[in-house]
């Protein structure tokens, strides 16, 4: 009930505030959808690249953010939270959950920059650091068939955790699903042990939708430190009673 009560509270406080602050940066080349699971939960994000920026998103932030700011639509949100909130207490239920759910990630290929847009509750920030390279461990022989491409496994480190993926080189883009990349071909699968896995399920290069700057809420994002970032989005005295810490993607 006390989670219930959080989700009505957070929902009117999101109302209060309508208006857009969304602009087109540039158009997009290709767009990469992945499908996302994480215990109970599951995900779906874009990965949208043009001429010098990438972005990456979750379809369904995206689509809350832009019904929830409308006011013909913003009740059937609210129904909808109210709901999710009631049948939290259901363990075997699958819900839309994922670590960075809410975040929106941008690359900006010229400048070597990556930038977070992120919150934790009610605060917004910004994060800016130098787009993160990985060591990559490459296994030829071991590869398997991604939506019809032909992909290799590759290894690293990277940020306290263990990461696998898979890459082809018959889609020359050094880049994949949220801070990987840098490998000769593009990201296709990932896979974190007792932790997330991320697959392509479609790949767009017609009637695509533009790379853009995403604030329906017209937030205000602090900048923030990364590291300094990870600690207070870890610590349980920042949130709500009885509200579950979804773990960050990186530990470090």
């Amino acid at each position: 009930m006390k989670l219930y009560s959080f989700f009505i509270t957070f929902i009117m406080s999101l109302l209060s505030c309508y208006g857009q602050n969304t602009h087109i940066i540039e158009p997009s080349i290709i767009e990469i959808s992945y499908h996302t699971k994480y215990c109970n939960g599951y995900d779906d994000f874009a990965l949208r690249v043009g001429k010098n920026l990438s972005e990456y998103f979750s379809y369904h932030k995206l689509q809350f953010d832009s019904l929830a700011t409308n006011p013909e639509t913003a009740l059937a949100v609210i129904n909808e939270k109210i709901k999710a909130a009631k049948s939290n207490n259901k363990t075997t239920e699958h819900k839309i959950e994922f670590p960075g759910h809410g975040d929106y990630i941008y690359r900006n290929l010229e400048e070597g920059k990556l930038i977070t847009y992120t919150q934790v509750w009610f605060s917004y920030y910004r994060i800016v650091e130098d787009i993160p390279t990985q060591k990559w461990v490459i296994y030829e022989d071991s590869t398997q068939n991604i939506i019809g491409f032909n992909c290799t496994m590759a290894t690293t480190h990277f940020r306290g955790r263990e990461w696998k993926v898979w890459f082809s080189e018959e889609i020359p883009l050094s880049l994949g699903p949220w801070k990987l990349g840098g490998l000769p071909g593009l990201i296709l699968a990932v896979h974190c042990d007792n932790f997330v896995d991320i697959i392509a399920t479609n790949i767009k290069r017609e009637q695509l939708s533009p790379i853009k700057f995403y604030n329906f809420w017209e937030n205000k994002f602090e900048d923030i430190e990364r590291c300094t970032f990870l600690k207070m989005a870890a610590n349980p005295k920042g949130c709500p009673k009885n509200v579950i810490i979804i773990p960050e993607m990186e530990l470090e």
